[in-house]
């Protein structure tokens, strides 16, 4: 995870003190809700958290595992007690849900579970996702905005033949268009997959590597797609930055010891997850208004890639 020493000291303090295991359990271990309380008995209140990715998937996702720590450490800081739940135990825990105060939910939810989470809990927060618009409260990093800027950059260099490896959503759009209105747009170079990690990075890196003309940059959706990036590209005797140039999203904590450093757009998963539970507080306290909140990203320049 891409956080300071303050941050980091804060999410060990934060596993240390709620007992966080590996997720190597059986099957059974994990359906039943994961409760962690604070050391004290008086809480303020109970939260639930409802995650769409399962303990042994989020151990893949340095995102999405910092957005949970994020949770964690403000709700033990605030002595809030928090139940955790995976998206395959929401019917099984709807009273559970309906008696929170509120629930967080993290990552992506299809309509059904959307709907049947809305329907037991009006105080609903996601985080990295925003399916119902202004009936709930979310945390977001603007996808747009930062795709645009990234594109901006690549622009700017002067690349003439940009790829773009993630999947299908608003910064495939963002690139398509942004390359179609300068008349650089090419099918071959847009590979998009239904996951973020460093197999479909790499795959996709391959296919494009047999093209007759290659991409001169790389414009990869998370730090882990770049990872793969990096090794189809090296396997095929090619160098980075040199023949073929890479842009990740994330920075991921190895992002600067890869060979050359990655060049990236730094987000802040942590700061979501605390954010997350900053707007149930305010809930409930009795705020009647939803609020959508956008936290910023930053554009860090390395090695991968060079600026104009």
């Amino acid at each position: 995870m891409s956080v300071s020493d303050d941050k980091k000291k804060a999410i060990l303090e934060a596993v240390e003190s709620l007992g966080y295991k590996s997720p190597k359990r059986s099957k059974k271990q994990y359906l039943s809700a994961q409760v962690v309380q604070p050391a004290e008995e008086d809480t303020c209140f109970e939260l639930v958290m409802v995650n769409f990715l399962t303990p042994t998937q989020e151990v893949d996702d340095p995102y999405f595992t910092s957005i949970r720590a994020g949770i964690q450490s403000r709700c033990l800081k605030d002595e809030i007690t928090l139940r955790t739940l995976h998206i395959h135990q929401i019917q099984a825990n709807l009273d559970l849900i309906k008696n929170s105060v509120a629930v967080v939910a993290v990552g992506h939810f299809n309509d059904e579970d959307t709907a049947t989470l809305y329907q037991a809990n009006r105080n609903l927060v996601f985080v990295d996702s925003n399916p119902l618009g202004s009936k709930t409260d979310a945390v977001l990093i603007d996808r747009v905005a930062l795709a645009t800027e990234i594109m901006q950059q690549i622009l700017d260099a002067r690349c003439s033949r940009p790829a773009f490896i993630g999947n299908d959503e608003e910064r495939l759009h963002v690139f398509r268009d942004v390359m179609k209105s300068n008349g650089l747009f090419r099918d071959e170079l847009c590979k998009a997959s239904e996951q973020y990690c460093i197999e479909s990075g790499y795959q996709a890196m391959r296919e494009m590597l047999q093209l007759a003309e290659i991409p001169d940059v790389v414009y990869a959706a998370t730090d882990m797609v770049a990872i793969g990036v990096y090794r189809a590209i090296y396997e095929h005797g090619l160098s980075v930055s040199d023949d073929i140039q890479v842009i990740g999203t994330n920075d991921i904590s190895s992002a600067r010891h890869m060979s050359p450093s990655l060049t990236t757009m730094r987000l802040f998963p942590f700061e979501m997850g605390e954010t997350s539970v900053d707007l149930v507080i305010e809930l409930k306290n009795g705020r009647k208004c939803r609020k959508n909140v956008y936290i910023s990203h930053e554009f860090v320049v390395r090695d991968s890639f060079r600026l104009s």
